[in-house]
């Protein structure tokens, strides 16, 4: 980066538009910062080189954060906020809403939101922010929260649980789900939880059905919602191990979780 000190005219404009806006500004909101002091072709050009410089951090077309003056090119704001910033219909869910509820400790250099519109997956400050498009019926499931004097959208605990499995469903993704469980049950709600997964699809209430009884929960709302449904269904493509309760191949792997109590296999 060749410039590395802004000129006094510079560092005012954002000194002035972090007072009047906060550190996302739109190109707009710059422009009318700036009239009394450029020409428009000239505070383009500025955008341009504060942008080149990492003064200011394109989020997307027509809408900049403005980075931390005292530290030139460090994105302060929180990657929940940008995430949120990039697609205004979106939820962070996935291990980053685990991680946002004391569920997920390890590092993570990706953000993963579910959202009801197409957007390509974009890098910042060498975070990957990727967008799961998803259809309406399945937007649902999280709460609003404060940062950064922004309004984020990050799905509740369970929701995020859930969604692990519905979108996501692996042997890696069923194995954290239920090692969450096994570490956090008592943190959940979970006639919430309940309510959630049968608002899924058929395999996936199967999966959580079979999840509950290996952990000895409750899973009785569970079967009721397939208990008309004759269907047998695989968990994953290469499972073969069958549990005759839920009519679910599944992988034997997980029968190292199981509670005293389950029943059904054979």
């Amino acid at each position: 980066m060749k410039q590395t000190i802004l000129s006094t005219k510079q560092s005012e404009l954002l000194e002035s538009l972090i007072v009047a806006y906060g550190h996302i500004v739109s190109t707009d909101q710059i422009y009318e910062k700036a009239k009394d002091i450029w020409s428009l072709q000239q505070t383009k050009k500025v955008i341009g080189k504060l942008a080149k410089n990492g003064w200011l951090v394109r989020l997307k077309r027509g809408l900049y954060a403005i980075s931390d003056l005292s530290n030139r090119g460090f994105l302060s704001l929180s990657p929940y906020v940008v995430a949120n910033l990039l697609v205004k219909e979106s939820y962070v869910s996935f291990e980053s809403a685990l991680a946002y509820h004391g569920m997920f400790d390890q590092l993570t250099n990706k953000i993963i939101s579910v959202s009801t519109s197409k957007y390509k997956d974009v890098t910042l400050n060498n975070i990957e922010y990727d967008f799961l498009n998803v259809k309406d019926q399945f937007f649902f499931g999280w709460q609003e929260v404060m940062m950064d004097n922004q309004t984020v959208r990050i799905a509740h605990a369970e929701k995020a649980l859930v969604d692990i499995i519905h979108f996501h469903r692996s042997k890696y993704s069923v194995d954290l789900v239920i090692e969450k469980l096994k570490e956090h049950q008592d943190s959940l709600d979970m006639k919430r939880f309940n309510e959630f997964i049968g608002n899924m699809s058929i395999i996936t209430i199967k999966t959580f059905g079979l999840i509950f009884d290996l952990l000895g929960i409750n899973s009785d709302k569970l079967h009721k919602l397939i208990k008309e449904n004759n269907a047998t269904l695989k968990m994953l493509p290469e499972d073969k191990k069958f549990n005759a309760k839920w009519r679910l191949y599944y992988d034997e792997y997980f029968d190292k979780y199981a509670h005293s109590t389950t029943t059904g296999n054979h």
